[in-house]
């Protein structure tokens, strides 16, 4: 029951400040950030739901496909604890810190350079594996012309600091309580 309510507390913090930089850079920062606009919170939980039916279509879905992301980013959040608890966490685990910029960095690369280029959202369609890797060395090819360095370091922050830290803090917090 420990290990649930670490992960259930270090999703749930983790997704609630990765949405809340999502909704502050990708809306009234944008422009400053060099994006060509800005999006409102429903439409940024729209691109979230995306990941799954292509953005365009996401967009088309109104309120139910916000709603629907939302939900998406917070089960990301939570598996994301849950794989924290399973891999990492230990009784008497020290420096939560650490590891949790550790982990920060690994779910950065994951979820950059294969979870989001392989899923619907690049191209509106799932991969069919054969264009795998054209989609991820398409990805890693953008990132390498540093085009936006300050959205690439704000996306590795907020992985390794709102995502992995709190992740880990709450694990060692609350995963490792003696009853």
């Amino acid at each position: 029951m420990k290990a649930v309510t670490a992960i259930l507390i270090g999703g749930l913090i983790a997704g609630a400040l990765d949405i809340l930089y999502a909704f502050a850079v990708y809306g009234p920062l944008a422009p400053s950030l060099g994006l060509a606009s800005s999006s409102t919170p429903i439409e940024i939980l729209q691109s979230v739901y995306g990941g799954w039916i292509g953005r365009d279509a996401a967009h088309a879905g109104g309120a139910m496909t916000a709603v629907l992301g939302a939900c998406t980013h917070f089960s990301i959040a939570i598996v994301m604890a849950a794989v924290y608890a399973v891999l990492f966490a230990r009784p008497g685990a020290s420096n939560p810190i650490l590891w949790g910029f550790i982990y920060g960095l690994i779910l950065f690369v994951v979820m950059n350079y294969i979870v989001v280029p392989l899923s619907a959202a690049a191209d509106g369609y799932f991969t069919n594996g054969a264009d795998a890797v054209e989609r991820i060395h398409a990805t890693v090819s953008r990132t390498l012309q540093f085009k936006r360095p300050l959205l690439l370091a704000g996306t590795v922050f907020t992985h390794t600091v709102l995502v992995g830290i709190p992740i880990a803090w709450a694990s060692a917090k609350f995963g490792n309580q003696q009853d």
